[in-house]
């Protein structure tokens, strides 16, 4: 049966964009064959680029300016959090995210559900391209090194399905449906699958990591560019997956090993992190360099964050009141992230993000951070609380804030892991303090919000100003998306009325 929403090979090849439309074919196409694309490490190397470059492009359905690649994928999960919103509405690009009003959208491809599903299950079906060639490339370095990097965007690829088509709180709802799992390469012969279960999901998951770690250190090669992922981003990923399960032990083992990339620094400095747009700073540990060429000016992420250039301008993007007024102190120089501003003739302040700026407005372009350092410090310190090393969270934490809030008193916070369910209630336990830092540090980072709150089994309410004042549940049903009609349509393994979330 033909999967429509896999894309061809030789896109990846060439780094196009054009290929990621509904009417897809499924197997390797164009003026490479695939054992020519695979004859040498250097070609399939090629491949993997050609993934990456489609992780920060737009049009992965109808309404491609509200699609830009990954970077999108955490602008969702952080807007439908309580942390994050859109003062106003403008053209609806990300608003009705935020709103909760996506529901219907399942039925078309042009909604957020068919752009998440065809993104990632792209990613997937080009990956098993390369790793269905492993006993081919893992005969040099070169080989192993791009099986590492293939093992890794397929694992990681699927955790990013689980956050958005999956039931969070992994150990009350593991034998929950997961998704169709795939591992080698597709064509118009290839039969659908059904959902499994989400036990099932993370036994791939963690089994592809442990591929690509493997791999990565039999091949022994320091990452060549930012926007590859090498070792230690692997490790990072594999944290965040393992934060999912809540596996903390696992967690605290792979942020550690990712804290171990050579010369890499912690924590850098809020001045050297400037604009978040220079994949330079040494605490970036996976970036993407977006060059003039590739830049969308109108409809890229920094175009949809800027306050000063692109659609930003007109739907501001904010950081919550409480956050900024009581989560912060005035002393804390992430304060910086956002400007404080009147939004209309009543006196409402909202606190218009700053954080992410274009380097060059004219040019569209800016580099995407996709990890960060200091997400691997916070999740250590985290795993060490919970573990009952108190003293190390502590240290830990104050690795951070000795370059963020120097001031800021933590010695009263009771030796705890005790996690408060009011989102918006002052840090009791050591461990609301880590969590708290997580917000702040991280907002509209790595996952965005909503990953953390469906593993903590946080419910949350939006405080004004906020257009959308919503109050959710933990792990709300409408934390999770529908699976989109399109997959039904071409999946004959798949019950939609059984098999819908």
């Amino acid at each position: 049966m033909k999967k429509i929403l896999y894309i061809l090979i030789a896109c990846s090849v060439l780094g196009t964009v054009s290929c990621a439309k509904d009417d897809l074919q499924t197997s390797p196409s164009g003026s490479l064959s695939g054992d020519e694309i695979f004859g040498s490490s250097d070609k399939a190397q090629s491949a993997i680029d050609g993934i990456y470059r489609q992780m920060y492009t737009n049009s992965w359905c109808g309404w491609a300016s509200e699609h830009p690649g990954l970077a999108g994928f955490t602008m969702v999960r952080s807007l439908m959090g309580e942390d994050h919103y859109m003062w106003n509405q403008g053209q609806g690009w990300f608003y009705f995210d935020y709103a909760y009003n996506t529901d219907s959208d399942w039925t078309t491809s042009y909604g957020r559900q068919y752009g998440h599903w065809n993104m990632f299950y792209t990613f997937i079906s080009q990956a098993n391209y390369v790793t269905d060639r492993e006993e081919t490339l893992k005969g040099d370095a070169m080989g192993k090194n791009v099986l590492g990097q293939a093992y890794a965007i397929r694992a990681f690829s699927y955790y990013c399905l689980y956050e958005a088509f999956c039931q969070g709180d992994y150990t009350a709802n593991k034998d929950k449906p997961g998704v169709p799992i795939y591992t080698v390469g597709t064509d118009k012969e290839t039969q659908g699958v059904g959902r499994g279960t989400i036990e099932k999901l993370f036994k791939q998951i963690n089994d592809d990591f442990k591929k690509s770690v493997d791999y990565f250190k039999e091949g022994g090669m320091e990452q060549t560019h930012a926007s590859h992922i090498d070792l230690y981003v692997a490790y990072g990923l594999w944290a965040r997956a393992a934060l999912a399960q809540q596996d903390y032990p696992a967690a605290a083992t792979y942020a550690a090993e990712a804290l171990k990339k050579p010369d890499l620094e912690r924590v850098s400095t809020v001045s050297a992190l400037g604009g978040f747009n220079n994949r330079a700073v040494e605490d970036v540990m996976w970036a993407f360099e977006v060059t003039a060429d590739q830049a969308a000016i109108y409809g890229g992420f920094f175009s949809h964050m800027d306050a000063e250039g692109g659609y930003g301008e007109t739907a501001p993007q904010c950081m919550d009141n409480w956050l900024y007024e009581k989560g912060m102190n005035a002393t804390d120089l992430r304060r910086s992230w956002a400007t404080k501003t009147l939004a209309d003739k009543q006196g409402t302040i909202i606190y218009w993000q700053n954080k992410f700026r274009f380097q060059n407005k004219a040019t569209g372009v800016g580099d995407i951070f996709n990890m960060r350092a200091e997400e691997m410090v916070l999740t250590l310190a985290e795993c060490e609380c919970r573990a009952g090393n108190y003293p190390e969270a502590r240290k830990l934490l104050k690795e951070l804030l000795d370059l963020r809030d120097p001031s800021r008193d933590i010695s009263g916070l009771e030796d705890s892991a005790t996690v408060g369910i009011d989102t918006h209630a002052a840090p009791v336990s050591l461990m609301d303090e880590i969590l708290l830092q997580r917000r702040i540090e991280l907002w509209c980072e790595g996952m965005g919000r909503l990953p953390d709150l469906r593993r903590l089994n946080l419910g949350f309410s939006r405080l004004d100003p906020q257009p959308e004042t919503v109050s959710k549940k933990a792990n709300d049903p409408s934390f999770i998306l529908k699976i989109p009609l399109t997959e039904f349509n071409s999946n004959d393994a798949l019950d939609l009325n059984k098999d819908q979330n």
